[in-house]
């Protein structure tokens, strides 16, 4: 027997509850290009016993002023442990350092790679970002950056490193070559002047980290020769501080609003290639304003097979406020 319109009316509620509103917002997928390969989802990372205090994962979001006090640049900076570190429980031999001058006229950045044959090697990197970058704000106090003495400043980095070693590790020698079988560490180090509306930049890089100019329309600009560029057999060979290989001398540009400086190192570099691909179009897209500090983070540990390196990326985006 069928039921009446009126009582099957009566089954269900007079007034619907109105939706609950969420007490949060947000959600979170990890960034993936291309094939991220099985070890994105299959890595379960380890703790490191020799150096438990050492975090996975660093990561800044700030914003820089200028010499006036007005907002002069926006900074993003992450460094992250790559995949086959944490599935080995190795330590994350990458890091990095931002420093204005007491002045507020210069940005300095240094983002440091240590190189992995070397167990201490990230206690080189950490060394060559953290000291470095206070001594290159205290020369740049006394000459600017077209005058300062690079190589001096070059060779006055490994010798940190070298002295470092030796008061802080147990058995090891003042050779710099005996040093570098233990750690060392590739290299840029970025001066931006905080002035004017198109920034000068001077960039001094050491080995396989590498510097960018990422500009409005989303194309990736190098400011050095790209690894492994138009080669058949692709090299790891690097130099690394601190054995001072030739005379690294520094280069040049100009970031204007709307582009940005990316310093990286080449756990990033190497799948970013020469910026026409898909890694390119993803962090173009990506950082084509500045991200939340965490996003950032998160884009630079994106998945892709292979490429399973510690990353490093320092990202900075003028600002001009205008009266």
């Amino acid at each position: 027997m069928s039921r009446t319109p009126e009582i099957a009316a009566a089954d269900q509620p007079r007034h619907a509850a109105p939706p609950e509103t969420p007490e949060w917002q947000g959600d979170f997928t990890p960034y993936v290009v291309g094939d991220p390969g099985r070890a994105a989802s299959r890595v379960r990372p380890a703790l490191v016993a020799d150096f438990p205090d050492r975090p996975d994962t660093i990561l800044d979001g700030i914003v820089v002023n200028g010499p006036d006090g007005a907002p002069s640049a926006t900074v993003r900076a992450a460094s992250v442990r790559g995949l086959s570190h944490r599935h080995y429980a190795r330590v994350r031999q990458d890091d990095y350092a931002l420093r204005v001058t007491p002045d507020s006229r210069y940005l300095v950045v240094c983002v440091a790679d240590g190189v992995s044959s070397g167990d201490l090697s990230h206690f080189a990197a950490l060394w060559a970002a953290q000291d470095g970058t206070d001594e290159l704000c205290q020369r740049l106090a006394r000459n600017g950056p077209d005058e300062l003495p690079w190589p001096e400043f070059l060779a006055w980095v490994a010798d940190r490193i070298v002295e470092r070693a030796g008061h802080q590790v147990e058995g090891i020698g003042s050779d710099p070559r005996e040093v570098a079988q233990r750690m060392a560490a590739a290299l840029t180090y970025a001066v931006m002047d905080l002035t004017g509306e198109e920034r000068a930049v001077h960039l001094l890089t050491v080995g396989d980290t590498s510097g960018w100019v990422l500009g409005r329309d989303g194309d990736w600009r190098p400011q050095q020769p790209v690894k492994n560029a138009d080669v058949d057999i692709h090299s790891s060979a690097v130099s690394a501080l601190p054995i001072l290989s030739g005379t690294p001398r520094p280069v040049r540009t100009s970031v204007a609003p709307g582009e940005a400086l990316v310093v990286m190192t080449d756990g990033i570099g190497d799948p970013l290639g020469n910026g026409s691909g898909a890694v390119g179009r993803f962090l173009a897209r990506s950082w084509g304003d500045p991200p939340a500090d965490f996003a950032f983070a998160a884009q630079v540990g994106f998945a892709r097979r292979s490429f399973d390196d510690d990353r490093t990326a320092v990202a900075v985006w003028p600002t001009v406020t205008r009266g």
